[in-house]
């Protein structure tokens, strides 16, 4: 697929390739953070919802609106934190 002035403008827009590459790594290294804490927050937060953003879990609340409430006082960029919801039965979510 060529690549279309539109789309060059979108990555520009983003701060260029590097920067998405980066943001698409720290995705995936706060995605495995979060399921190397999966025990844990079983244990702490079953039933809530729970974000981790750089490595780090940085907040949890019982609706989704509490947790993202709590990103948005902590200045936590919602589109970049890993965000689940904690229940008994594991079922794949991300937002």
């Amino acid at each position: 697929m060529p690549i279309t002035a539109e789309m060059q403008n979108m990555v520009a827009q983003v701060g260029g390739e590097e920067a998405i590459e980066l943001r698409i790594r720290r995705f995936e290294e706060d995605f495995q953070y979060l399921q190397s804490l999966w025990h844990e927050l079983m244990h702490n937060y079953l039933n809530q919802w729970v974000a981790v953003y750089e490595k780090s879990l940085v907040a949890h609340g019982k609706t989704i609106s509490e947790l993202r409430k709590k990103l948005s006082i902590k200045g936590i960029p919602q589109n970049e934190a890993v965000i689940d919801y904690v229940a008994s039965e594991r079922k794949s979510m991300l937002l």
